[in-house]
């Protein structure tokens, strides 16, 4: 038991001290903080940033490559239209009812995002407009395990 705890306490402190420059707040017990900005491209096109709550979702970017990573980067065209899309990483999670954050959708609160299916093999899209040039934009989505605990998905937006 003591193994687990050191590296629960181990992994945690990495990722918080990784993602954030203040403490835990959101997420329940986790945070991801606010998301260093990422720099731009050499063309100039900012980056989108994704924060994925315990990497319980499986998300892309625009079609792009698939990621359970916590926190997933991609470089946009400013001026566009963004499309992200969450799926349940595994069966032992699901999609809540509202699992995005920093969308088009509801001014960037709470939001359901466009579901297909249901359950585990259910798929959640959300939009979000990016913004000029050398600005780093946040979305986050989290996938819940069923009933929406012991780990509750986020009431508040973790990219502010």
């Amino acid at each position: 038991m003591r193994r687990i705890l050191t590296i629960a306490s181990i992994i945690t402190v990495t990722g918080i001290a990784g993602c954030s420059s203040r403490p835990a707040t959101n997420y329940g017990t986790s945070d991801y903080g606010v998301p260093t900005p990422s720099p731009t491209t050499a063309d100039g096109d900012p980056t989108l940033t994704v924060m994925n709550f315990l990497g319980w979702c499986s998300v892309t970017i625009n079609g792009g490559a698939v990621s359970t990573a916590e926190t997933i980067a991609a470089s946009v065209t400013p001026g566009s239209v963004a499309t992200v899309v969450a799926t349940p990483a595994s069966s032992s999670f699901q999609i809540g009812a509202d699992p995005w954050f920093g969308v088009d959708q509801n001014d960037g609160g709470a939001a359901s995002g466009t579901d297909v299916g249901e359950s585990t093999s259910e798929t959640s899209k959300a939009t979000v407009m990016i913004a000029g040039t050398g600005t780093t934009q946040c979305v986050a989505v989290c996938c819940q395990e069923p009933g929406n605990s012991p780990i509750p998905c986020p009431t508040t937006n973790p990219c502010l």
